[in-house]
């Protein structure tokens, strides 16, 4: 039994929240993969952020929920993506907005768009890279291209621009010929794309006004609230080049105090595709395409490792081995994961103050060639080294997330594996 199994709560608290909505406030702003549960988030910052001084840090960011909720209590945060799409959304997020603006700028671009499309107008604004012809159909295809010119031609303020552009990058997603039940890139079956008739026009207004009410809450809440949030675009195997960034009045001699993340499961072939969801609705947005591209092979093991580390985890090095024996491939595909997630929590601790600070990761485990892996555990083991102090690890069953129950990675059929249905929530002191 490893040491972290004594350390399991069963928690008296419900940690599963079937009642409790991901769409409060601006988290519902915009669809994006494996998002940690707001509830999550607001309750670990509670626990552990009690005094607003304390900074809040997400080093695996998404699309800013733990920034929001750092917001929402009171305290400073900082995130950091690798995914331009991600920072994009928790920009947004993050921002509060006069709803009375956000409802004039929309109005604004619905009448141009409209008389445009009643005039038989259209322009040549499309991403190139994209099959559109596959991807849309015509009329949604010209309606986008109208409703692009209008926000970006916008004359009012960027952020508010911003907030447009969310808006119509989740529109151009529902409009398009994609399966909008998952998060990788396939086409609508030809019989069910037949009778699909989108709107784009539709969907745009319907998600502008739903937004721009979830605004009103977020900007109301936030009134007298002088916290900030920093989403930053980079790489958390580099920490201390993005919080060089962050006004230093924010930090605490260089240190935020609270982590709150879920790191990226890995290997995006078979699990979360973050660069897959993010491509079409990026280069819509012209956010830059080298690194839309890259986003998965940057990510958390996208690239394979040619040295070894010593990782002092000898459930790791376990199994990785019983990997090995059934594929040396993907074997180097774990190691290359818990390489790159060794080298995050490293400099994490850099980034936290030492003696006043807690961590709290939010993880799956997953099975490769049908070996489970404990990261939960492993974690523990890798985080003692740096001097993560195990404190506790929750266990919940993931209720929301939009991932399926059965996978085949293998491509065998009649041999379905499990996927990640529960998560642990591991928590250190630091």
């Amino acid at each position: 039994m490893s040491e972290v199994s004594t350390k399991l709560v069963r928690a008296k608290e419900d940690w599963t929240f079937l009642d409790i909505s991901t769409h409060d406030y601006t988290h519902g702003f915009h669809l994006y993969p494996a998002r940690m549960h707001p509830e999550i988030a607001k309750r670990l910052i509670a626990k552990y952020a009690t005094d607003t001084k304390k900074v809040v840090f997400d080093p695996f960011m998404g699309s800013g929920g733990v920034l929001v909720e750092g917001l929402l209590h009171g305290n400073n945060s900082i995130g950091i993506d690798v995914n331009p799409m991600a920072v994009l959304l928790s920009k947004v997020k993050t921002t509060p907005l006069n709803p009375a603006s956000l409802q004039a700028e929309y109005e604004r671009i619905m009448t141009k768009a409209k008389l445009d499309y009643e005039n038989g107008k259209s322009y040549d604004n499309a991403p190139k890279s994209i099959n559109l012809k596959f991807w849309y159909k015509a009329d949604v295809l010209t309606k986008l291209t109208i409703l692009k010119h209008h926000i970006f031609d916008s004359q009012t303020e960027n952020k508010i621009i911003d907030f447009f552009k969310v808006c119509f990058s989740l529109s151009s997603r529902k409009a398009s010929n994609q399966r909008n039940s998952i998060y990788k890139i396939y086409r609508i079956d030809k019989n069910d794309l037949d009778n699909f008739k989108p709107d784009a026009f539709d969907y745009f207004e319907k998600i502008c006004q739903k937004n721009i009410q979830k605004m009103r809450q977020f900007f109301t809440e936030l009134k007298g609230n002088n916290s900030k949030a920093f989403p930053l675009l980079g790489d958390s195997r580099n920490i201390p080049e993005y919080f060089a960034k962050v006004n230093q009045n924010i930090l605490d001699e260089g240190r935020a105090h609270l982590v709150v993340t879920s790191p990226p499961y890995g290997d995006h072939q078979t699990t979360v595709a973050y660069g897959q969801f993010s491509k079409h609705p990026g280069l819509w947005l012209e956010l830059p395409e080298e690194q839309l591209h890259e986003v998965d092979k940057v990510g958390l093991g996208g690239r394979k490792k040619k040295d070894s580390k010593e990782f002092q985890s000898p459930l790791l090095e376990q199994i990785i081995k019983k990997i090995k024996e059934k594929d040396p491939n993907r074997a180097a595909d774990v190691h290359a994961y818990f390489y790159d997630l060794d080298t995050c929590l490293e400099k994490i601790s850099t980034a936290l103050k030492q003696g006043e600070s807690h961590c709290c990761f939010v993880v799956a485990n997953r099975t490769v060639r049908r070996v489970k892996i404990p990261t939960d555990e492993i974690i523990v083991e890798l985080g003692k080294k740096h001097g993560f102090r195990h404190k506790e690890t929750i266990y919940r069953t993931i209720a929301n997330k939009a991932m399926s129950v059965k996978n085949a990675p293998e491509n065998i059929s009649n041999f379905a594996g499990d996927t990640m249905t529960k998560e642990s929530i591991v928590i250190w002191e630091y």
